[in-house]
C-alpha cells in the first residue's frame, strides 16, 4: 500500500487562489514558486484536468533536455509541443496538406538528428511520461494522409532541397531567442486553431526549471520573456499564459552563484512574473495529515519493547518535531510521502540498554529516513534550534513547548533525560520526584523515574539551582534536542 494512495492533501483553498491569480486578464507572466518535494507538479496536473474552464495546458519538462546542448534545449520544446498538439488536440487542429509538409520537416529533423544525439532516443521513450504520445501522432498523421511510405514518394527534389535548407537553417539559428521559424509559426498557428474551436486561452506550464543547470535556466526564462509584446503581443508562441514552475528562492541561489552576491536579483527576475510570485505553500494542509501519515510508517519488528508505532507519547513528540521541520522548511510532502520502513542496529550501550528500545534514538533514526543520513539530519536540527527565537519561523509548536505542563514537550524532554542524567544521578527505587541540576542550560530538570519502563518522565524545569514550583521556564528544546543529537553522534550510537 503506496502513502501516495492512502493520503490525499486538500489542496482547494490554494486551488481557489491560484485560479484568481491565474484570472487576472494582464498577467500573463506567472511564476509558480515552491520547494522542491511540496507537490508542485501534483498540484498543477490536478489543476489543469478540474479547472480547465477557461483555459487548455500544454507542458514541457526541460529537465528531459537537460544533458544536450544549450542551443538544442529550444529546438526539443517545439518537437515536444508539437507531438501534444497533435496527440491531444487533433480534431480541433484539422490538419491541412501543408500542414504536414511541415510536420514531416520536422519528423525528418528529428531523425537526423537522432544520428548524433541519443537523447532524443530517451525523450521519445519519455513521451507518455510527459504527455506527448507518439502514436497518437502517427495515428493521426495516418487518419488524414493515408499510408506515410506513399506521401512520402510524393515529395519532389524540390522538397528536398527545402528540407535541407530548412536543417541548414535550424542549425545556423538554433537557440537564438529571437527566432521565429516556420515551424514556431506552425505551432503558433495550431495553438490558434485550438483556442479558436474550445475558445479558450492556451496556457503553458514549463515546469521544474531549476532542476536544470544555471545557463539552460535563465536562457529558457529569456527567450519566452523576450517574445512578449516584440512579435504578436503574446508568449513565445502565441500562449496567452506562461507558467514557470521553480523554487524562487533556488533560483535566486543559482542567480548569485552565477552572477555574484553584488548583481540584483529582484531587478533580473522582476521581469519573469507580471504581477507577484504565487508561492505554493501546503505546509498548512501537509501538516493537519501527520498523524494520519504517523500511522501509515513501517517499524521493523524489533521496535517492539515500546511498541514505537502505536506508542501515544512517541508519536505525539514526533509529530511535534515533524511539524517544526515542516514549519522551517526544512521538511517537505514528497520526502514523507517515500518513507522506507525504519530500521535500527541492534547492539547495546550504556547500562545493557538497547538502541531500539531508547525512544530518543529511535526518534533520530526515524527522522534520519527523511534525509537519508545523519549528516544532512544534523544540519536541520542546528538550523531548527537557531530558530526557536527568529520572528521567521512562526511555528504552531514553538509557543506551546514554553508551557511547562505541555504533552509533546513532557514527551520530548523525558526522552532527553536519557542522556542528559547521569545514571549514577538517578535513585531507581523510588517513583518520588527527583532533581538534576545542569551546569550546561543552568537550570534544574524535575522528573520521576518508572523502573517499568526504565524512562525518566520530566515533570518540569526551574531557574537555577532552586526548585520555583510558581516560575515557568521557557527552554529551547529544539536546542536541547541538537544537544542530545550529538552526544549520541559522538557516543557511535548514530550510524
Amino acid at each position: 500500500m503506496e502513502l501516495k494512495e492512502t493520503i490525499k492533501i486538500e489542496t482547494s483553498e490554494i486551488s481557489k487562489d491560484f485560479r484568481n491569480h491565474l484570472s487576472f486578464e494582464h498577467n500573463k507572466r506567472i511564476l509558480f514558486s515552491g520547494p522542491f518535494g511540496t507537490g508542485k507538479s501534483t498540484f498543477l496536473n490536478e489543476f489543469s484536468t478540474e479547472q480547465n474552464d477557461d483555459f487548455f495546458y500544454l507542458k514541457i519538462f526541460p529537465v528531459n533536455y537537460s544533458v544536450s546542448s544549450n542551443e538544442d534545449v529550444f529546438e526539443l520544446i517545439k518537437f515536444d509541443l508539437l507531438f501534444q498538439l497533435i496527440g491531444r488536440y487533433y480534431e480541433e487542429i484539422k490538419l491541412e496538406k501543408e500542414d504536414f509538409t511541415l510536420l514531416l520537416k520536422s519528423q525528418m529533423f528529428i531523425m537526423e538528428r537522432m544520428k548524433v544525439m541519443p537523447l532524443l532516443y530517451a525523450i521519445l521513450g519519455f513521451s507518455e511520461k510527459i504527455g506527448t504520445p507518439i502514436v497518437d501522432f502517427i495515428k493521426a498523421l495516418e487518419k488524414t494522409f493515408g499510408d506515410f511510405e506513399k506521401f512520402n514518394e510524393e515529395i519532389s527534389r524540390n522538397e528536398e532541397d527545402e528540407i535541407y535548407t530548412f536543417l541548414k537553417s535550424i542549425e545556423n539559428r538554433k537557440g537564438n531567442q529571437h527566432e521565429m521559424d516556420a515551424i514556431s509559426e506552425l505551432i503558433f498557428d495550431l495553438i490558434e486553431r485550438v483556442r479558436n474551436e474550445n475558445e479558450k486561452s492556451a496556457v503553458l506550464i514549463i515546469d521544474d526549471l531549476d532542476r536544470l543547470d544555471p545557463d539552460h535556466v535563465f536562457r529558457i526564462f529569456n527567450i519566452f520573456s523576450a517574445h512578449h509584446e516584440e512579435i504578436n503581443d503574446r508568449n513565445k508562441f502565441g500562449f496567452e499564459k506562461v507558467i514557470f514552475v521553480c523554487d524562487i528562492e533556488n533560483i535566486r541561489k543559482i542567480f548569485h552563484h552565477k552572477y555574484g552576491f553584488d548583481v540584483d536579483f529582484s531587478g533580473y527576475i522582476d521581469k519573469f512574473y507580471s504581477i507577484s510570485p504565487f508561492d505554493f505553500d501546503n505546509r498548512t494542509y501537509v501538516k493537519e495529515k501527520i498523524e494520519n501519515l504517523l500511522y501509515t510508517f513501517q517499524f521493523s519488528s524489533t521496535l517492539n519493547y515500546y511498541e514505537f508505532s502505536k506508542n501515544e507519547n512517541f508519536l505525539n513528540c514526533t509529530k511535534a518535531i515533524v511539524q517544526s521541520l515542516i514549519d522551517s522548511k526544512q521538511l517537505n510532502l514528497r520526502m514523507i510521502l517515500n518513507y522506507p520502513i525504519l530500521f535500527i542496529p541492534n547492539f547495546h550501550f550504556a547500562n545493557r540498554q538497547r538502541l531500539s528500545d531508547t525512544p530518543i534514538i529511535v526518534l533520530f533514526y526515524l527522522l534520519r529516513n527523511f534525509y537519508g543520513s545523519f549528516e544532512i539530519l544534523s544540519l536541520k536540527l542546528k538550523n531548527l534550534s537557531e530558530l526557536f527565537d527568529s520572528d521567521s519561523f512562526r511555528s504552531d509548536h514553538r509557543y506551546k513547548y514554553a508551557v511547562r505542563d505541555d504533552y509533546d514537550i513532557a514527551a520530548l524532554f523525558s526522552y532527553c533525560l536519557t542522556f542528559l542524567v547521569p545514571e549514577n544521578s538517578v535513585n531507581k527505587d523510588t517513583e518520588d520526584i527527583q532533581t538534576f541540576y545542569s551546569e550546561t542550560y543552568n537550570c534544574t530538570f524535575h522528573y520521576n523515574y518508572s523502573r517499568f519502563s526504565r524512562v525518566k518522565n520530566f515533570i518540569q524545569a526551574t531557574k537555577g539551582q532552586v526548585l520555583i514550583s510558581d516560575e515557568k521556564l521557557e527552554l529551547n528544546p529544539y536546542k536541547i534536542f541538537f544537544d542530545i543529537f550529538n552526544i549520541c553522534k559522538n557516543k557511535g550510537l548514530l550510524i
